[in-house]
């Protein structure tokens, strides 16, 4: 069974691997620290991405994340697509930008409470996430306009160009006329006596 998978991960283009790869590294960034210190009255704390005042972003990017993933692990596990080919692209990348902008959001809230408590730092998880969403958000648009260039591309394709090449080479295509033959010279007599 391992094998099977590993080979199917195998075909998929580098683009695809990284882009998953990405959002892998986001959801793993969702669960590490993103905000640590001491808190009024001297206690140690430390939240992740699920907790604090951020966890509804945390919770919102792994969501998106994780169905991000899915998009590429169900229909490698399964042969079945959750969506159609032509709106795959266009969902991953409106689900990374999201994320970003989520995340962003998050490192701000988390920004201005350091800020109003001087023991408490932001921690390396919502670096880590921050930086898989972006990646994957820069390999989804590169994948949704090589998508749509390809349907650009098929918008204009002749039948006849999809013709293997053999097909096409034994086709008769129409020659041009052969060359007349060249002129006899003329005699001109410049004067004559």
């Amino acid at each position: 069974m391992a094998p099977r998978w590993i080979h199917k991960l195998a075909t998929l283009d580098l683009e695809e691997r990284i882009l998953n790869a990405a959002s892998v590294t986001t959801i793993v960034g969702v669960f590490l620290p993103w905000i640590s210190g001491e808190w009024l009255g001297g206690d140690s704390v430390t939240y992740t991405g699920l907790q604090f005042y951020t966890s509804f972003l945390g919770i919102a990017v792994l969501l998106m994340q994780a169905f991000i993933v899915s998009l590429t692990a169900i229909p490698l596990a399964t042969g079945s697509a959750l969506v159609s080919r032509g709106k795959h692209e266009v969902i991953r990348f409106a689900l990374t930008m999201q994320s970003t902008v989520l995340l962003v959001a998050a490192l701000s809230v988390l920004t201005k409470v350091t800020f109003e408590f001087s023991r408490i730092e932001v921690r390396f998880g919502i670096y880590v996430g921050l930086i898989g969403s972006i990646i994957s958000s820069m390999y989804a648009f590169l994948k949704l306009q090589q998508h749509r260039k390809l349907a650009t591309q098929d918008l204009f394709r002749h039948p006849d160009d999809a013709a293997p090449a053999q097909l096409r080479s034994v086709r008769m295509v129409p020659q041009a006329p052969p060359p007349p033959p060249p002129l006899q010279p003329e005699s001109h007599h410049v004067h004559r006596s």
